[in-house]
């Protein structure tokens, strides 16, 4: 072998036991490795570094230094403490003998937010201004490994924490974007986020930067089994579950970021804070459960089943704005403008939204059983924890079996008020407008009605409720009525108001008045053996009190024709109790009377003996003692 060839190989030997060496952990002192990394991070971010453990120096393949048992902390005050710690040094720095720290990885950290600026505002307020002026060498990378941060609730004050933290964030170079990923746990809720696009130094500078953002939450606990999560997510819509993306642009607003980071506790009043807009979608598979886990009121969000919104937004602390927004709630989908203010937990929106097809069957509550009212306790707790103020209209819509068009309605909702009303609306033909406002009583619930109607089909309507098709004919109605309860059953027994009621041109299906007349001891079977009467004119008038419509006046005009309905109209018991008076015929038919009485729907006909005319010489005082 020659003499080359072997200093070849001692020297290719040396230089591999050289990476080797490099490779491997040296344990080194503890307080000089740790003395040596505390003077870049007290130059830079005045942060103190204490530590516990044993140290070792790794050089290959980033020089970085480990340490076991750390504490990072600002005037006094533990910020982090953390099971393991490794510091990545620059190899320029290093070899200058001076610590250049480009990356920190943190094991098993526990993080303390205070609820203020706090001990966190003079590291921010440094590294805001390092990064605006781009001076010197930047954090490049930053790791959390399984971390605990705590911290209070900026709204109310209360404890949070978030556990299982796993994070990483790379920022390569100076011009460059910054790139994130997390995962964490909070509120026994598992979620994901990503960054990407972000510049820091622009946004230090308070010059707008693009960002791309994307969230997922999911109900299912950690370490749950899947599969189980899955059904309990179906079967309770309180649990979180969805996702959010944005991708738009996003700036600090404030006179320099320097001065807003060391204002951090003054931001929401002073104005001051991040400002994001561009394009953003949201869905939800359980809005109330969404909303519930960020700790925001639902209000009327509870009548929401599936619900994602898509558009362009522009977002500051406490509000979001959607200049152009798309929204779909189960099967309908609408479109429109619409604002988002959250102020005390509470949670407050506004919209004008128009669709082509609008289903609103999930308003109205399940159906009572016939012949009585629901005892049920009426509470506005779950609509009114938020606000809305919603404008909305649509070529069609449904509420249950009622089809509508040409439809202009509003919702508003306030703390313990629920107010809806109905523009214009068609239906079978004619025109419906309406208001009907609810407002929480210590005892229930105050409850007001107003609506009108014109031109209405009664046969069509009737069909589409479901109800037996006894009228036909054009109705035109007004009503208002108002009362107070702690049930649906208590708030009818109460009831108060006026009704009146015309119908032009139409017909009594089932039974022949002028036949009955003539046969009065056929009306047991009248109804059911069937018959018309035609009228050109019915009208009646109601006047309700605790619950009693007294009929004040009820007339049915037709061409050779007449009949009244007096009585009363139970509403508690939903039954008749009514007189109706055949009128005797110019062409000598006789008249009758008949007692109109049973369920309100389906009521039967009884005549009723005729009343004795007492002779005129008797004196008044008689008719009392008469036969």
């Amino acid at each position: 072998m020659s003499r080359r060839t072997t200093l070849a190989l001692s020297a290719a030997a040396v230089t591999a036991l050289a990476v080797a060496a490099a490779s491997l952990s040296w344990t080194i002192a503890a307080p000089r490795a740790a003395a040596f990394a505390e003077r870049d991070l007290a130059r830079r971010y005045g942060l103190g570094l204490a530590v516990a453990g044993p140290a070792t120096l790794t050089l290959l393949p980033a020089p970085r230094l480990t340490f076991a048992g750390v504490r990072l902390s600002r005037g006094g005050h533990d910020l982090v403490a953390s099971d393991g710690l490794q510091v990545q040094l620059g190899l320029a720095g290093l070899l200058a003998g001076r610590a250049e720290i480009t990356g920190l990885v943190l094991e098993r950290a526990r993080i303390a937010l205070p609820s203020g600026a706090g001990d966190w505002a003079e590291p921010a307020a440094r590294l805001a201004g390092r990064v605006a002026a781009g001076k010197g060498r930047h954090l490049r990378r930053l790791v959390l490994v399984d971390a605990t941060v705590t911290g209070r609730d900026p709204r109310t004050g209360t404890p949070e924490t978030v556990t299982g933290l796993n994070l990483v964030a790379n920022w390569p170079r100076p011009t460059a974007g910054l790139e994130l990923s997390a995962a964490f746990t909070w509120r026994g809720v598992a979620a994901t986020l990503a960054l990407s696009g972000l510049r820091p130094r622009e946004l230090a500078a308070g010059v707008e930067t693009p960002v791309v953002v994307a969230l997922t939450w999911n109900g299912a606990r950690a370490g749950a089994d899947p599969l189980a999560a899955t059904d309990s997510i179906a079967a309770d819509s309180r649990v979180a579950e969805g996702s959010a993306e944005i991708e738009g642009s996003l700036v600090w607003a404030g006179e320099t970021a320097k001065e807003t980071a060391r204002e951090t506790a003054k931001e929401t009043s002073a104005g001051a804070g991040p400002r994001l807009s561009g394009q953003g979608r949201f869905v939800t598979a359980a809005l109330p459960g969404t909303l519930a886990w960020l700790g925001i009121a639902p209000g009327p969000a509870v009548l929401a089943g599936p619900v994602s919104l898509d558009g362009r937004f522009l977002a500051r602390p406490g509000a979001v704005e959607w200049p152009e927004i798309r929204v779909r709630v189960g099967d309908n989908r609408l479109e429109g403008a619409g604002a988002a203010v959250l102020a005390g937990g509470r949670l407050g929106l506004t919209g004008t939204l128009a669709a082509e097809r609008i289903d609103l069957s999930g308003l109205i509550p399940e159906a009572m059983p016939e012949g009585a009212w629901s005892r049920a306790p009426l509470a506005l707790d779950g609509f009114t924890g938020g606000d809305l103020d919603l404008r909305l209209s649509a070529a069609s819509a449904r509420l249950g079996p009622l089809e509508a068009q040409d439809v202009a309605a509003g919702l508003l909702v306030r703390d313990g008020t629920v107010e809806a009303t109905l523009g214009r609306a068609t239906v079978q033909g004619g025109t419906v407008k309406g208001r009907a406002a609810l407002a929480a009583l210590p005892s229930g619930l105050d409850a007001r009605l107003q609506g009108s109607a014109d031109r209405v089909d009664l046969g069509g309507l009737f069909a589409d409720l479901g109800w037996p098709r006894w009228i036909l004919g054009r109705a035109q109605a007004s009503v208002a009525l108002d009362g107070a309860g702690s049930s649906p059953a208590d708030l009818v027994r109460r009831l108060a108001g006026r009704a009146v009621a015309t119908v032009e041109g139409g017909e009594i299906l089932g039974v022949n008045l002028a036949d009955l007349a003539q046969r009065p001891d056929s009306a047991a079977t009248a109804l059911r053996r069937g018959g018309r009467t035609h009228f050109e004119r019915a009208r009646v008038s109601l006047t309700v009190s605790d619950g009693i419509a007294e009929i004040g006046q009820g007339q049915l005009r037709g061409a050779s024709l007449a009949a009244s309905l007096g009585g009363r109209i139970f509403l508690s018991e939903r039954r008749l109790g009514a007189e109706a008076r055949i009128e005797p015929g110019p062409d000598g038919r006789a008249g009758g009377s008949f007692a109109v009485e049973g369920p309100w729907l389906r009521p039967s006909l009884r005549p009723l003996a005729a009343r004795t005319v007492l002779p005129t010489a008797l004196p008044a005082a008689a008719s009392a003692y008469a036969p």
